[in-house]
């Protein structure tokens, strides 16, 4: 069995990674989480093949429990969590899990990545979306390093759809009709199964001559708001309607929460000097929902490659219908993204605590 050492194994994402890898019975994971006793800590370490190891880092990550983790490893998983971290820390922090990593002696990295919007749109500000760009500036710098002898490569991945039974969730009307109120107008959301997200892990892990120095850019498919209302009604029988939500309107419920609602800062969580953050929560996810309104039909900003999909797993999730036959899902709320209380819509795309859509 080969071990990996694991950094963000407890949010929505990396659960969901470890829970398919540690089912191979080809891998020892060792989980690193800031506390052991933990709800979610737990949830991972009743499954086979997982060691946790308690991190005594109060902010950021800690740099002894991780390189000792590493040096009993053979490969590593790095999902960074940007939204307790704030966008600058995020960059360093994946760069240096990067050193470590390679120092320590892991034969292959894989960085859970985001698409570097901002590159493609030649910076165009109402594409800045903090989380997104922090951890898309951590694969660039990766392009510059070698591939031996550490290999490494990047998933990329987006909102998840298991978003859905939670902050996507539609709203029923005393009519019996299902709507989706989301800000996608056009365009369309590049949805990620998390069931299928490990099996591509583990194909990057087993197929390095053809994975090393691979940016992999996942979806399920690319989702609009009337393809999510005919899925449901495909899928249960359900009346559905997609309703254009407005992007302020939309950001201000799921923020109102926070301590300055839509002008709290990303980060602040973790991070008390808001002169060390640069985005809030409005402005951000605004700008997210500017990115799947400008996504429509695969030939927008955010892009995926489905022949290549198909090719690595043939088998995949490939619409949001199959998906919702797939988990039975009815409309009714399940709790997906921990810690939503601290973070946003947008936790599960990126944190080790679930703090992100992507």
């Amino acid at each position: 069995m080969k071990t990996i050492v694991f950094i963000g194994g407890t949010g929505a994402q990396g659960s969901a990674i470890i829970k398919t890898l540690s089912s191979t019975n080809e891998y020892n994971i060792l989980a690193l989480t800031r506390s052991t006793s933990s709800s979610a800590a737990q949830e991972i370490a009743h499954l086979p093949n997982v060691e946790l190891i308690e991190s005594n880092a109060s902010f950021g990550y800690d740099i002894g429990k991780f390189y000792e983790a590493a040096q009993r490893s053979d490969y590593a998983f790095i999902n960074t969590d940007g939204f307790a971290l704030g966008e600058q820390a995020e960059t360093y922090w994946g760069i240096r899990l990067f050193e470590l990593s390679a120092r320590a002696g892991v034969k292959h990295l894989i960085w859970s990545g985001l698409d570097y919007n901002g590159r493609k749109t030649g910076y165009d500000p109402k594409f800045y979306v903090g989380h997104y760009e922090g951890k898309a500036r951590v694969t660039e710098w990766m392009r510059s390093q070698p591939t031996s002898p550490m290999a490494w490569s990047v998933i990329n991945s987006g909102p998840y759809i298991e978003m859905l039974w939670e902050l996507l969730l539609p709203e029923r009307g005393s009519d019996d009709v299902y709507r989706f109120k989301l800000p996608v107008g056009q365009g369309a959301i590049p949805f990620v199964h998390l069931g299928d997200f490990g099996r591509y892990a583990a194909w990057i892990y087993a197929n390095q001559d053809e994975s090393n120095g691979m940016i992999l850019d996942i979806a399920v498919a690319h989702v609009s708001g009337p393809d999510l209302a005919k899925a449901f009604t495909a899928a249960t029988g359900k009346k559905a309607k997609y309703i254009d939500q407005p992007a302020k309107e939309n950001v201000e419920k799921h923020f109102k929460h926070l301590p300055k609602g839509v002008d709290t800062k990303v980060g602040i969580t973790s991070v008390k000097d808001e002169n060390a953050l640069l985005m809030t929560f409005g402005e951000n996810f605004t700008n997210w929902w500017n990115l799947y309104q400008n996504s429509a039909d695969n030939k927008g900003v955010i892009q995926r490659d489905y022949d290549l999909l198909d090719r690595i797993l043939p088998d995949r999730v490939k619409s949001a219908e199959e998906w919702m036959r797939k988990v039975g899902y009815d409309g009714t709320r399940r709790r997906v993204i921990r810690s939503r209380e601290a973070v946003s819509p947008a936790a599960s795309e990126v944190g080790s605590k679930g703090a992100h859509p992507e």
